[in-house]
C-alpha cells in the first residue's frame, strides 16, 4: 500500500503561499491595510496602477510627473490613499472572500492561477499570479486590466 501522505504534504507546501498571498491581498484591502495590499501586487500590477493614476490626474491637474506618483504611492502617500479608498468603496470584498470557491488551476515555477467561481458568475475569474522576489504576488492588473480600470471587477461582482 502506498502512503500519499508525503505527496499530499509537498503539494500543500508548493500550493499554500499562492493561495495565502492573494487571500492576505483581498483582506488587506478589506480591512483598509494598503500597503501590505500594496506590497502583495506584481510589479507590473504597480506600473500599471501609476500609468492609470497618471494618465487621470494629467486630465484633471494638469502637470505632474509620474515619479511623483510612484513616490507617493510607495509611501502610502495621499493618492496612494484616495485611490485605494475608492477602490474600497466599489469592491464587495465578501463576495470573493465569502462567496466564492477558490480551486488552483495551472501552476508553474513562477506564475499560477487562482481559478474564483463566484456563485452568480457564468464564468469564473482566473487570478493570475507571479512569484517576484522569492514571493508569490498578485497580478491584479494582469488579471482585470484588459476590461480596464475601476470598471474592471464589475462582471463579477454584481
Amino acid at each position: 500500500m502506498v502512503n500519499n501522505s508525503a505527496a499530499l504534504d509537498d503539494e500543500y507546501r508548493a500550493l499554500a503561499p499562492i493561495v495565502n498571498a492573494a487571500d492576505k491581498f483581498f483582506l488587506s484591502l478589506k480591512d483598509s491595510k494598503y500597503e501590505t495590499a500594496w506590497e502583495l501586487l506584481t510589479a507590473s500590477s504597480h506600473k500599471a496602477i501609476i500609468s492609470d493614476v497618471y494618465d487621470s490626474s494629467r486630465k484633471v491637474n494638469g502637470e505632474i510627473e509620474k515619479e511623483e506618483i510612484r513616490k507617493d504611492f510607495n509611501s502610502g502617500g495621499k493618492m496612494f490613499t484616495n485611490y485605494w479608498n475608492s477602490f474600497h468603496r466599489s469592491f464587495n470584498f465578501d463576495m470573493i472572500l465569502e462567496n466564492s470557491e477558490w480551486e488552483m488551476g495551472v501552476v508553474g515555477k513562477e506564475e499560477a492561477t487562482i481559478i474564483i467561481r463566484h456563485n452568480n458568475s457564468e464564468a469564473p475569474t482566473l487570478l493570475r499570479m507571479r512569484k517576484e522576489d522569492d514571493s508569490w504576488k498578485v497580478g491584479l492588473a494582469e488579471t482585470f486590466w484588459q476590461r480596464k480600470s475601476l470598471n474592471f471587477l464589475h462582471f463579477i461582482f454584481q
